[in-house]
């Protein structure tokens, strides 16, 4: 399990670079209550728990639905056909030039950006938590990309954490987003974008990594069938 987590933490924090390339602007317009750094601190905190949150709630139901769709014993095979596709869509967008193709303007995430405009309209630190929770929800291939890998866990519970340790991952360097918002300018924002592509392959990596080394799992059945729900 740990190492699940792990893997999902430096995912994260490896790719944190493209949220604050993606979603800074966000971050960096929160309603604070004041620019004391104490209510800047907290602020910061309690957006990141939000969208922690919904990284979770993600994990949870992506966990149910390979848990409920498709066999155990398949889980080995689907992590490395999830990760040469992950491997091809990052040389595609090498070489393209796209960094951002798959976060398009749906009408489900303007929707959820027109409920955040109501938001940001009050300081409190209730709207910022709900201002982090929907900002998880929004179009964002970082996202996809964990989900491909939390997907491929075989397990609920595995889902869960990776995606816990994904979110946590990013939390450093949207933390310290609030606080150095002066030195991000809009031209280093496009820089992050760029490691866009090579955070999916490294996930496609993982995931050839983690099916290749994958247990035996008709073995493991036997030896302990209640591990199918774990």
């Amino acid at each position: 399990m740990l190492i699940w987590f792990l893997s999902a933490w430096l995912l994260g924090l490896v790719g944190s670079a493209h949220c604050i390339g993606m979603c800074g602007p966000l971050a960096l317009s929160l309603p604070v209550q004041s620019q004391q750094w104490s209510s800047r601190w907290v602020s910061a905190l309690v957006y990141n728990i939000g969208r922690i949150g919904t990284y979770i709630i993600y994990g949870s139901l992506i966990g149910f639905s390979q848990w409920a769709i498709l066999p155990f014993i398949h889980s080995h095979s689907i992590s490395i056909v999830l990760g040469f596709l992950l491997i091809v869509l990052g040389i595609i967008f090498l070489l393209r030039g796209r960094y951002s193709a798959i976060e398009g303007k749906w009408p489900f995430s303007q929707k959820v950006i027109k409920t955040m405009g109501t938001l940001y309209a009050r300081s409190s630190y209730r709207n910022i938590f709900f201002i982090g929770i929907l900002n998880g929800l929004l179009p964002c291939g970082l996202v996809y990309a964990a989900l491909a890998a939390a997907f491929a866990s075989g397990s609920v519970w595995r889902s869960m954490v990776f995606m816990a340790g994904f979110g946590f991952g990013t939390l450093p360097a949207m933390w310290s987003l609030v606080f150095f918002a002066q030195f991000i300018t809009a031209d280093l924002r496009r820089g992050f974008r760029k490691l866009y592509p090579f955070v999916y392959i490294l996930t496609g990596i993982f995931l050839i990594w983690r099916g290749s080394h994958h247990h035996d799992p008709v073995q493991q059945i036997q030896k302990n069938p209640q591990s199918v729900c774990q």
